[in-house]
């Protein structure tokens, strides 16, 4: 299915309306209201609040988290989907409003940017970042909706702007990425198909997925540009490569794992959260080789994942309220609590530059960013391995039995000792 934008400028009393026709049957039209989509909101936050108090993998938890919430201004419902550009900004959508919100960690500034009302009775759902710095993201229907949006949304924060893109076939995109080159991939939550968009001719092209009804979700793109997803449904994980426009899909080893978020880290690896096993799985291209490891926390539910410089992969425990880390040299897991309770962690992403990790909280009475420091927590980890062993408590705790198993052995002697002399004087009185 090929669809190539003819583009053409038309302006309109609402600014400027970019329209195009779509070869093949289809017609779509992107709209850009021009009006900034509304003006920017600054909000300064209070300080951010320090937190409170297969295979044989170790295990540790903590009590004490190096993880730190930063409160949202009034206004903003709970934080959803998330990105970090290029500067360290985050940038988050709201689970449930129109906002689409920024906030600077140095000048501890929050900007929010509704959607233009002429969008009609809809809000902000999935977002991503493009190398340019754009925004796109993908929109969901109000309740009062009519029908679920056919459009794929654009924000430019050099100048402000909102781009309507509708989509033909009546698909309705639901979950999106932009690979290294610009190029826009997307699923529609109602199509077995992966949708890519060219970034300069805007033409649309739809692969149909070998598998049907396999849930297709969670886009990433791996350095020689192949798109990797995962098939909740079909439990696999699937590979598209753009230039041959063929799909792979390999079968994970637990079954019915109920695959969610996946990673790519610095080696080409794919990561990915079984949500209903309670697991971390890796794939291996090049070996065509899966891995798992059960996360400690027992119905854990992990949402997310995402791996740092250093080999880590950080996960969100959607009902375990934590922040979890896997070394996979050491086979060792660590958790650190989310201080608000309840707190559903949904979305994370790093900024690199400053070794944070940033993840959303999306219980609606959280109204909370997360914030951990990724040398602090290391470190924490490393001190914590170095610590030595209880050992004089053991041998306190061993020497207390044994003087218990000797005083009740005397006590036995002395019984039994009064037993015999009892004997002995009833004999003599006999005789």
């Amino acid at each position: 299915m090929s669809a190539p934008f003819n583009l053409s400028l038309q302006k309109t009393g609402f600014g400027l309306m970019l329209c195009a026709a779509l070869l093949g049957g289809g017609s779509a039209c992107a709209q850009d209201q021009h009006d900034h989509g509304n003006t920017q909101t600054p909000a300064m936050p209070t300080d951010p609040m320090s937190g409170h108090g297969h295979g044989d993998h170790q295990t540790h938890s903590t009590t004490t988290t190096p993880i730190k919430e930063v409160p949202l201004p009034e206004g903003l419902s709970s934080a959803q989907s998330m990105a970090i550009d290029s500067t360290g900004r985050l940038w988050f959508t709201e689970k449930v409003g129109k906002n689409l919100t920024m906030y600077d960690p140095d000048k501890k500034e929050f900007s929010t940017y509704p959607l233009p009302v002429s969008w009609g009775k809809m809000g902000f759902s999935n977002m991503t970042l493009g190398p340019d710095g754009d925004i796109w993201f993908t929109v969901t229907r109000w309740v009062e909706g009519a029908e679920e949006p056919n459009i794929l949304g654009r924000f430019s924060p050099a100048d402000g702007y909102f781009t309507k893109y509708a989509i033909p076939h009546n698909s309705i995109p639901e979950e999106l990425v932009v690979d290294a080159q610009g190029t826009i991939w997307f699923f529609a939550s109602n199509k077995n198909y992966l949708y890519r968009v060219d970034p300069k001719t805007f033409a649309l092209k739809g692969y149909p997925i070998p598998t049907a009804n396999g849930n297709p979700k969670s886009l990433a793109a791996d350095p020689r540009g192949h798109i990797w997803f995962v098939e909740s449904n079909a439990n696999k994980l699937g590979e598209f490569i753009p230039e041959q426009g063929v799909f792979n899909e390999y079968e994970v080893l637990t079954q019915f794992a109920n695959l969610g978020k996946i990673s790519i880290d610095k080696n080409g690896k794919i990561w990915f959260v079984e949500v209903t096993a309670n697991r971390i799985g890796v794939f291996s291209p090049e070996q065509k080789r899966f891995d798992e490891a059960i996360i400690p926390t027992p119905s854990s539910t992990p949402v997310a994942l995402v791996n740092d410089d250093k080999g880590n992969v950080w996960f969100l425990e959607y009902k375990g309220n934590k922040v979890g880390v896997f070394n996979p040299e050491q086979a060792t897991f660590h958790e650190f609590d989310i201080p608000s309770f309840g707190s559903l962690p949904a979305d994370m992403a790093i900024d690199r530059k400053r070794s944070l990790l940033w993840f959303t909280q999306s219980a609606t009475e959280a109204k909370t960013l997360g914030m951990l420091s990724i040398d602090e927590a290391l470190a924490k980890i490393d001190q914590q391995s170095k610590a030595p062993l209880p050992a004089p408590e053991k041998k306190a705790s061993e020497g207390s039995m044994t003087q218990w198993l000797v005083a009740f052995a005397a006590i036995i002697g002395i019984a039994m000792l009064g037993v015999r002399l009892t004997r002995r004087a009833r004999k003599g009185g006999a005789s």
